[in-house]
């Protein structure tokens, strides 16, 4: 259908004062198509007129984008920007995802960005333009009292992005905030994808029309109102930080940031034989990988140009929970830019953060290190303290929080305990990184993980507190989750016996014959899984929870003693200096007989057909593979007897 001529159109015939305001509102709120959108840009460039009615379009306009976003920008840089901020900041609270009606171009080329924003929902489209929106508006008001409008805005798009974080939007709220601080940083071309997607104003602004007379005030005021500005920032890209890293973990894998694992790797890189990528490899070689490091850059940089300083973040994050105060609350802004609180859990993922950029990528200045002693000690119990065992809080509590926790001790100083008795905070240490290590399913490796509670535990300068603690976790059935590490840590300590005996001032527990075999009873306990009667539902008295209990919590443990075990044998310095010969019949009565007999009813041919009729072939062929790496090693420690 051929476009009516401008002069005939009803949006050019009804423009006042052929019609009051309000009622050319209505008329474009029913006439409005997307054939029409053109000739509204057009009357749109009318000052006097966007202002009137600018702010009533952002509703009647949002359906129709990305067609509507040149309207959009003209109602932002025209319209009277403190109707339009309360407008826009309303669009937001209201906004929700919704599945789109399919989009396709229509014959006409169209760049590369025009068929990105076509392609994203238009929820996001919606969320961005908004952001957009909001970036010149601000620009616009001269007030003194700009945190009001800023507190209005930032409360908005922070429920916004809540509601549907992503790469496209976690960029648009930065540079939201970026443009918010008024910060003269130049931008960069943008780097990646969901950079590519965001819009920027381009045309010429409008003066505030109800700017303050005398904007610049009384010196103090407005150094304290630049503060309350800047203290808000701060807040809303922590928040931003916070809800970023949760959305990572429903990423692609490798999910979240494998921040512990990567600097690990940068502290103590893997053997060159290793084939396999290593967890930077694998950030610096794929795409979107690379852009959540670039985002994270991205915001390290932010809190700086925003002044949030580095012990402030360790100040508060070392505070106890009942010590903080109550979340912000937008409906009763504080006066006082002391008075925003920075949540805690949001400053210890950008401490971690801090750390990890200027270690792994050299950026920034480089970090004070946080001692272990009492610094980490109390970060474990302000953020772990309150379930029941850290491994419980390991396993609930959020990824990115876990991840921070390991980061921040890979990287701290391993000083002694300032008190010499000091075993609470060792344990505490300990038994913390322990469960950090081996908590998050989504980590990508335990191994090298589990080096950094190894680092605190050998560091620690009594050697019978260590050999203590050792004994409890092999003892106490609530330390099990602890249990293989601990063997590898004995093993360490054996190790550096046997090299350097003489280091040893006043004995060595892991060393004498009677303190280690009692140890060694301990050890080589078999654990039996809780096995139901034999019934033709469970052959062998193995159901399908057996089958995966051994898959997932036995054999490994199974295989570290046997290889504990096997190390010992091939010792034969250790093995004479333990008198191993003599206690292999505990070894064989108490533990490897049982294991055999257990093997030998998994195997069984009724076990596996019910375990395939139950839970699948893929289980089955899981629980055969631990099966035969457990019999491997039997068969090597018999041959080696």
């Amino acid at each position: 259908m051929a476009e009516p001529k401008d002069g005939l159109d009803p949006l050019i015939e009804a423009l006042p004062p052929a019609t009051d305001y309000l009622t050319y509102l209505t008329l474009v709120e029913y006439q409005l198509t997307p054939s029409r959108l053109p000739i509204l840009h057009r009357v749109l460039q009318d000052e006097t007129l966007t202002t009137n009615i600018g702010w009533d379009l952002v509703n009647i306009l949002l359906p129709l984008l990305p067609d509507s976003r040149e309207c959009l920008d003209d109602v932002a840089r025209l319209g009277n920007p403190r109707e339009v901020i309360l407008r826009v900041s309303e669009a937001l609270m209201k906004l929700h995802a919704v599945e789109d009606e399919d989009k396709e171009d229509e014959g006409d080329e169209v760049n590369d960005k025009t068929s990105m924003q076509r392609r994203l929902p238009l929820h996001i489209l919606q969320f961005n333009c908004l952001l957009s929106m909001l970036s010149t508006l601000h620009s616009r008001i001269k007030t003194k009292y700009a945190s009001r409008f800023v507190a209005t805005s930032l409360h908005a798009v922070l429920e916004a992005y809540t509601e549907f974080p992503s790469p496209e939007t976690t960029a648009a709220m930065l540079e939201l905030l970026r443009d918010m601080s008024g910060k003269k940083r130049p931008r960069l071309p943008p780097r990646s994808i969901s950079e590519q997607a965001l819009t920027r104003s381009t045309g010429d602004k409008a003066p505030d029309p109800e700017a303050d007379e005398h904007v610049e005030g009384d010196l103090s005021d407005v150094s304290k109102e630049n503060r309350l500005t800047q203290k808000l920032l701060q807040f809303g890209l922590i928040e931003t930080l916070k809800t970023y890293l949760l959305q990572c973990v429903d990423e692609p894998a490798p999910s979240g940031m494998q921040w512990a694992v990567r600097l690990q790797e940068k502290l103590d890189p893997p053997h060159a034989e290793n084939m396999r990528l290593t967890c930077i490899e694998q950030f610096q070689n794929t795409e979107y990988l690379r852009e959540r490091d670039t985002t994270l850059g991205k915001i390290v940089a932010l809190s700086r140009d925003f002044g949030v300083g580095t012990q402030d973040l360790q100040n508060i994050i070392l505070k106890g929970e009942n010590d903080h105060p109550p979340p912000l609350d937008f409906d009763n802004i504080p006066s006082s830019p002391d008075e925003i609180p920075l949540e805690r859990h949001g400053c210890i993922l950008l401490l971690a953060a801090r750390h990890v950029t200027a270690t792994i990528f050299g950026s920034g200045a480089c970090e004070q290190d946080l001692p272990l002693y009492p610094d980490l000690v109390n970060i474990l119990l302000n953020f772990l303290g309150d379930y029941a065992s850290p491994y419980t809080a390991a396993a609930e509590e959020p990824t990115a929080l876990i991840d921070s926790i390991l980061s921040l001790a890979a990287a701290a100083k391993t000083n002694a305990p300032q008190e010499a008795a000091d075993e609470e905070g060792f344990k505490t240490l300990v038994y913390g990184l322990t469960a950090c290590s081996r908590g998050p399913a989504q980590f990508r490796t335990f191994t090298r993980l589990g080096s950094i509670p190894a680092r605190v535990f050998h560091a620690y300068p009594d050697i019978q507190v260590r050999y203590n603690l050792i004994l409890e976790i092999l003892s106490e059935e609530e330390s099990e989750y602890a249990r293989v590490s601990a063997l590898q840590w004995l093993k360490e300590e054996l190790i550096s016996y046997s090299t350097n005996p003489e280091d040893t001032d006043g004995g060595n527990p892991f060393s004498e014959p009677e303190s280690f075999t009692f140890l060694f009873q301990y050890i080589y306990k078999f654990l039996n899984p809780a096995q139901p009667s034999t019934t033709p539902h469970h052959p062998e008295g193995i159901s399908s929870g057996v089958w995966m209990e051994f898959i997932q919590d036995l054999a490994p443990i199974y295989l570290a003693k046997l290889n504990f075990y096997f190390f010992l044998r091939k010792s034969h310095k250790l093995a004479e200096q333990l008198h191993i010969s003599t206690l292999q019949p505990i070894f064989d009565a108490r533990f490897l007989d049982p294991l055999k007999s257990f093997m030998s009813r998994l195997s069984e041919n009724s076990v596996l057909s019910h375990v395939e009729a139950e839970m699948g072939e893929s289980a089955v062929q899981m629980g055969k593979s631990a099966m035969e790496v457990v019999l491997q090693i039997i068969s090597d420690i018999e041959t080696a007897a």
